[in-house]
C-alpha cells in the first residue's frame, strides 16, 4: 500500500514539464493560427485588386477603341498638317503607353500573388505542426494521468 501512496519523482516532473510546455505551445498555436488567417486575408484582398485591376485594362482597351475610331472618323478623308498627324501618334502612344503599364501592374500583382499563396502554404504547415504539438503534450498528459 505504501507503494501507491508513493509519487514517483519522474511522474511529476514530467507533469509539471507538461504544466509549462502547454500553455507556451497553445500559445505559439494561436499565434500560427493569427499569421494563416492573416495571410489567407492578404491573399484574398490580392485577388481582389488583381481583379480590379484586369477589369480597368478590359475597360482602358474599351475606351482607347472608342477613342480610336472617333479619331478616325473625324479624320477621315481630311489632310492633315504633319503637326495634327504628330499630336494624333503622340496620343495613340500614350494610350499604348497606358495599355502596356496596366498590363505590366497585372502581371506584377499576379506574382505577388503566387508569392503570397506560398506564404499562405507556409503559415498553414506552421499552423498545422503547432497543434500536432499541443495535441502531443495532450496525449502525453492524459497518458500520464492514466498512469497514475
Amino acid at each position: 500500500m505504501e507503494e501507491e501512496l508513493e509519487v514517483d519523482p519522474q511522474q511529476l516532473a514530467m507533469e509539471q514539464v507538461i504544466g509549462v510546455l502547454t500553455p507556451l505551445r497553445q500559445h505559439r498555436q494561436a499565434s500560427a493560427e493569427r499569421a494563416q488567417r492573416k495571410a489567407q486575408q492578404a491573399l484574398l484582398d490580392m485577388q481582389a485588386h488583381l481583379q480590379e485591376t484586369r477589369e480597368a485594362l478590359s475597360q482602358e482597351r474599351v475606351n482607347q477603341r472608342e477613342r480610336r475610331q472617333v479619331l478616325s472618323e473625324a479624320n477621315l478623308c481630311k489632310t492633315m498638317s504633319l503637326n495634327d498627324l504628330d499630336r494624333w501618334h503622340e496620343k495613340e502612344n500614350r494610350m499604348l503607353d497606358r495599355l502596356a503599364y496596366i498590363r505590366q501592374d497585372v502581371e506584377q500583382q499576379r506574382l505577388g500573388i503566387d508569392d503570397q499563396q506560398q506564404r499562405l502554404e507556409q503559415a498553414r504547415a506552421a499552423a498545422k505542426a503547432s497543434l500536432r504539438a499541443v495535441e502531443k503534450l495532450a496525449c502525453l498528459a492524459e497518458a500520464l494521468n492514466e498512469q497514475g
